[in-house]
């Protein structure tokens, strides 16, 4: 599951050849004073917090144009709110249609009127920032957080 998430970030800056992108998975772990640290991610188990860090590099001689990060949300976790970094990405639940956080949907009513309320994280597949030109030499990092499910497998990951 971890490791699905780190294979789908290639193609993640697949419009700019001269961006390389590399996704790192670490464990969350709080400490006795409640600070989280951060380990190796080989394997979890449901309730733990993975941390998933994409950091894009600009190979090329001038600047990447137009740049999107995006990393996707493994199936088996649930996005955690308020855990991007920089803050401003959008989300999606089908990697095609990105919106602004929190993501609404429109819910028929039993008399037939409409009402908007918001997507469960967990329905969240993909985090993506608009991250514009990334200079020539340049990087850039995003970040996001997930709560692995109950229901989840636990695998090891190796970024």
């Amino acid at each position: 599951m971890v490791a699905g998430a780190l294979a789908a970030l290639g193609c993640a800056a697949w419009a700019q050849p001269s961006v390389q992108s590399q996704l790192v998975a670490e464990k969350l772990v709080a400490a006795p004073s409640g600070q989280l640290s951060r380990t190796k991610a080989d394997s979890v188990k449901p309730g733990d917090l993975v941390a998933y860090t994409a950091t894009y590099r600009n190979t090329g001689k001038t600047a990447a144009d137009k740049l999107a990060a995006t990393i996707p949300i493994p199936a088996g976790t649930t996005f955690v709110e308020a855990s991007t970094d920089p803050a401003g990405a959008q989300a999606s639940t089908d990697g095609a249609r990105f919106a602004a956080m929190p993501l609404m949907r429109t819910v028929r009513q039993a008399d037939g009127s409409t009402r908007q309320e918001p997507v469960p994280l967990a329905d969240y597949r993909f985090v993506r920032w608009d991250l514009g030109a990334l200079p020539a030499s340049g990087q850039r990092a995003v970040a996001l957080r997930v709560r692995i499910d109950a229901a989840a497998e636990t695998a090891a990951a190796k970024p």
